[in-house]
Parts: structure tokens; C-alpha cells; sequence
């Protein structure tokens, strides 16, 4: 069987060679030929279908050379040179075809697609016009001038093109795939992966519509479907990183960290990377606090594509973690250079201005980033928080309100107005703020302390306290609420009551720094009650005694020590007094 199998081969070989020999000695002699031209557009067309486009086009010269030329010879040289991108060639052997033919409805439909190519939609459409008149029920004019739509941003308009063309051919799996794709960049995930399954029951090539099925499912966070897609994209061909990434991404998602890593683990034994993938297992890293290793990730992927944007993005943001700030402004500025528009880039190259209290070069970069994201109204609140600092009330003012009417659920927003308006004595409407801000969300401890340091800072101390009682009843660990009563206690000249809540605040509490200062200025009152013409009673004397000793039991503090001297001696506590 071998044997016979190579004969046939060797005789196949012969009978081309012959056939080769013959055109050669056609072409010299200029004699009518019995060998039809169509036999090498054939071959010529087998040749392209097997890649080899430079040996189909020249089957395909030695076809047009023949008499009696057929109009689908030069179709095919336009399509073999729109393969090789020459898009001026192809158009004017589509020129040659509809010469010859002037109703070749497939001529005019690579005509108008190589016209689309270059750019010049408008005479495509005219050409497309043209084809749709000679034969409406070709299915594939209207794929192909839904591709030219499509490039041109026509979204809707190629939509409808590829409509017509699955009605005229249901079976053809290219149509629904092209129309999956446009729906998917539209942010249609539903509509996309209903025409992704259509493709996936007629296409051979199913590993790209797994794909991006599996894509459209993870944008859908349906983590199940996307993992299933994913796996079967992998079945395919796993050495393809894109599946992996995703699977990865479905994991991270569902609080799966082992999986997550084992995923990019796995791509990089089986699949080919690049740089996008070390990106996403370094963010992934990232995202589980492991940032050294992050980096590390994010390192290669630069090494790879040493201008990638996001590449570059992730190392900043990895730094800023790090609080690194100089190397994270480095990584972030490359970015800008990249793409000055950015918003996120910007935004976190302002916040580090800020942090750094440099608050002219933060609300530059602010402004910046808001023009470039314009959506993003909370950016407004960075910027009132820059004019804040800078002491431009009026202009501080003007952005917390555009923050607060384009983000009425900003809690923060309305806090910082409050606080701003407090330093300007405007007390009413301060009070106003801040409760908006507590109404929006009552149950929260954090809400009914900022409301209740408002509410202190006016003398409303009965209020005041409701809050900080408010605090400990939802988190009666919450030493902020203790602190506050502690204020409104002292405020009130409750000294025994201020110690008790002094005494509640644990031990993160006191070495906190809002606890140092409420200390210092519980002590610093009691010492110098006397000398503002006020008694103090021994009952709050032993009291701070009491506390300043049990205190420095536990924790080493100069200023307590100093305090406890300061009593001890003003006071003149007899050398048997207990507490000595």
C-alpha cells in the first residue's frame, strides 16, 4: 500500500511538472491552449488556501496571461495581494474583474472592502451599493461591508449588515462570531454570547469563540460559566495564555486564592506568555499582599513590552503600596508620558502631591485627571480638598457642592464641608452637612462619630453624646466612641465620668495619637483648674492619681509620669497618701 501511495505521489509530481513545462511553452509560442486558465486558478486558489500566497499569485498571473480570461482570476488576485496588504493592487485587479463582468457582485464586495481598508469608507459604501444591486441575496457583501462598518466605528450600522447576512446563511459561523464581537465592545454580554453559541454549534474553530464566551461571561461575573468556557478553550489548545488568565480572574473573584495562583503557575509551564499575562499574575499577587512577588512579576512583564501602560500603571501602584511614593511617582509619570489622558495616573500622582502636602501640584494633576475622566465626579472632592487646604474657601466651596449634586451618597463630602464650614463659624450649616451625612447611613459608628465631634465642636454636648453612645452600641469595641464621650464628659467638667471612659480605651486606643491629645488636655485642665479659679475635689484628684498610676503600669509614657509628678507635688499629697 506504501509502495503504490508513493507512485501515485511520484506520478502526480510528473503530471505537474508537465503541466508547468506546457504553459512555459504556451506562453513563448502564443498558441491556443487545450489546458483551460481555470485549472490554474484553482490551483492557485488551493495554494492561497494553504497560506502560500505568493506561489497562488503567480498560478494566478499565468491564468490571467491565457485567452479567454475570466473576470474571477483577477477576484482572486485582489484578494491574494489584500492578504499581503496591498490594498492599491488588489483594488485595481477588482477593477479589471468588473470590467470584464460588470454584475460581479463579488468583485465590487473586495473592492469595496479594500476601499475600507485604506480608509476612504465613503467610496466603499458606494461600492457596496453597487454590489447589493446586482445580487441583494449575497450574504457575503453584507458580512463584508459589516467588517467595514465595524472598523469605522459604525457600530449599530454593521450590526444590521451582519443581521442580513445570517438571515441569507444561518450556517455560515463567521457572521454570528463578527456580530458576537461588536456586541461584546458595545458591553451587550447577553446579546454577544447568545451569537457566540450560535457560532460555536457550525465553526470548526472553536477555540476563539470559547474564548470569548468565557470573556463574555467574566464581564457578566457569571465566574461559573466563564471557568467552564475557559477549561474547554484549554482542552483545545493550552498553550494558548488567554484561557489561563481568565480562569485565573474567575478564581480570584470567587475567593478561591490557591486555585487563582496555580492557574498562572500552570500557564507558565504550558502555555507561551507575555505581558500581559506576568501583569495579571502580578496584580493578582498584589491583590493577595504579597507584594514583593508582585513586583517581581510586573518587572518581567516590562522586560517584555518596556512601554506597556498598564505594566507600567501596576509597578506605580505597587510602590505606592510599598509606600515608596518617589518610585510610584516615577512608574506613574512614564504613564502620563504614554497617555497624558490617563485618569487614574493622574489622580494617583495628585494624591501623592497630596499626601506630601504639595497641594498646588495636587490640584493641578486633580483638574487634570477630571478632565481627562469626566465621569468620575469624585475627583470633585479632591479638588475642594486641595482649595480646603490652601485656605480658598470660596473655591472649596464651590466644589464640595458640585461633589455633593453629582454624588448625593458621598458620605466624606458632605464630613469635609462640615468640617470646613465649622472653620469659617458657620456652625448652622455645618450642622446641616453633617447630618445629611449621618442620615445616609444611621447604623453606622462611623457616621454617628463624625456627627457627634460636629455636634461637640458647636456645644451641643447632649446631642453630642447621644452619638458617641450611638457608637458603642453598634461596636462596643470602638474606642473612638469611649474618646468621644471623654470630650463631652470634659467639656462638661465631668472629671470622674472623662476617667472612667478613659479607662475603657484599650490598649491600641491609648497609643493611638487622638488619645495622647485628649490625655494631655484631661491632665492639663485638672492641674490648672486652680488657677482658673475653680476647686477641685479630692474625689477627681485621687481619681487622676488613680489613673496616671494604673496607666503607667502598663505603658512606659513620659507625659503621664509628668502629669502624675505635677499632682503629686502641686496638690501636696502627704507622703502616706496611698496612691503615692
Amino acid at each position: 500500500m506504501k509502495n503504490k501511495l508513493l507512485k501515485l505521489k511520484e506520478n502526480i509530481s510528473k503530471q505537474i511538472k508537465k503541466f508547468d513545462g506546457f504553459v512555459n511553452e504556451y506562453k513563448n509560442s502564443a498558441v491556443s491552449t487545450q489546458i483551460p486558465n481555470m485549472a490554474y486558478m484553482n490551483w492557485g486558489i488551493q495554494l492561497a488556501d494553504e497560506g502560500k500566497i505568493d506561489a497562488a499569485l503567480e498560478k494566478f498571473y499565468t491564468a490571467s496571461l491565457m485567452p479567454n480570461q475570466h473576470p474571477s482570476v483577477y477576484t482572486n488576485i485582489g484578494i491574494a495581494l489584500m492578504k499581503q496588504q496591498d490594498f492599491e493592487g488588489a483594488i485595481k485587479n477588482f477593477r479589471k474583474a468588473v470590467k470584464l463582468d460588470k454584475s460581479n457582485s463579488k468583485a465590487y464586495s473586495m473592492w469595496a472592502a479594500a476601499l475600507s481598508e485604506i480608509g476612504d469608507l465613503k467610496g466603499a459604501i458606494n461600492i457596496y451599493n453597487t454590489a447589493e444591486k446586482y445580487d441583494p441575496r449575497d450574504p457575503e457583501i453584507y458580512l463584508n461591508w459589516g467588517v467595514s462598518l465595524a472598523k469605522a466605528g459604525r457600530k449599530t450600522e454593521a450590526e444590521e449588515k451582519f443581521k442580513k447576512s445570517a438571515a441569507l446563511n444561518p450556517l455560515n459561523p463567521v457572521t454570528p462570531f463578527l456580530w458576537g464581537l461588536i456586541l461584546f465592545e458595545q458591553e451587550k454580554y447577553d446579546e454577544a454570547i447568545n451569537k457566540f453559541n450560535h457560532c460555536l454549534v457550525y465553526t470548526e474553530n472553536k477555540y476563539d469563540t470559547l474564548y470569548y464566551l468565557a470573556l463574555s461571561y467574566l464581564k457578566k461575573s457569571d465566574y461559573q460559566s466563564a471557568s467552564v468556557c475557559a477549561k474547554q478553550a484549554m482542552e483545545i489548545d493550552d498553550t494558548k495564555v488567554d484561557p489561563y488568565i481568565i480562569l485565573a480572574d474567575c478564581y480570584m473573584n470567587t475567593g478561591k486564592k490557591d486555585q487563582c495562583l496555580e492557574s498562572f503557575e500552570s500557564a507558565e509551564r504550558n502555555a507561551q506568555t507575555n505581558a500581559r499575562f506576568y501583569a495579571n499574575w502580578g496584580m493578582a499577587l498584589q491583590k493577595y499582599g504579597n507584594i514583593d512577588d508582585a513586583r517581581e512579576k510586573l518587572y518581567r512583564a516590562m522586560m517584555i513590552e518596556p512601554n506597556q501602560e498598564q505594566v507600567l500603571f501596576n509597578l506605580g501602584v505597587n510602590f505606592m503600596l510599598a509606600r515608596e511614593n518617589t518610585q510610584a511617582e516615577e512608574f506613574f509619570t512614564k504613564v502620563i508620558a504614554l497617555n497624558p489622558q490617563n485618569s487614574q495616573a493622574l489622580y494617583n500622582i495628585a494624591t501623592l502631591a497630596y499626601n506630601r502636602m504639595d497641594f498646588d501640584f495636587a490640584l493641578k494633576n486633580y483638574l487634570d485627571a477630571f478632565d481627562a475622566d469626566k465621569k468620575n465626579y469624585s475627583i470633585y472632592f479632591n479638588i475642594a480638598n486641595c482649595y480646603y487646604r490652601k485656605k480658598d474657601y470660596e473655591q472649596a466651596k464651590v466644589y464640595f457642592k458640585k461633589c455633593i449634586e453629582y454624588c448625593p451618597k458621598f458620605i466624606q463630602a458632605y464630613l469635609n464641608y462640615a468640617n470646613m464650614l465649622l472653620d469659617l463659624g458657620e456652625n448652622s450649616e455645618a450642622k446641616r452637612k453633617a447630618r445629611a451625612a449621618f442620615l445616609l447611613d444611621k447604623e453606622s459608628s462611623y457616621t454617628n462619630f463624625a456627627y457627634g465631634v460636629v455636634l461637640l465642636k458647636i456645644a451641643e454636648f447632649d446631642e453630642a453624646k447621644e452619638k458617641f453612645e450611638n457608637v458603642l452600641k453598634i461596636d462596643p469595641s470602638n474606642d473612638m466612641g469611649y474618646l468621644g464621650l471623654c470630650e463631652v464628659s470634659l467639656n462638661l467638667k465631668d472629671y470622674e465620668k472623662c476617667f472612667e471612659n478613659l479607662a475603657m480605651v484599650s490598649k491600641d486606643g491609648r497609643e493611638s495619637k487622638e488619645f495622647d491629645e485628649l490625655e494631655t488636655r484631661t491632665f492639663s485642665h485638672i492641674i490648672n483648674l486652680e488657677e482658673n479659679g475653680e476647686n477641685v475635689s479630692q474625689s477627681v484628684l485621687n481619681h487622676a492619681l488613680e489613673y496616671c498610676n494604673k496607666f503607667l503600669e502598663s505603658y512606659n509614657n513620659d507625659k503621664v509620669l509628668a502629669f502624675r509628678n505635677i499632682l503629686l507635688e502641686k496638690y501636696k499629697f502627704e507622703a502616706n497618701n496611698k496612691w503615692e
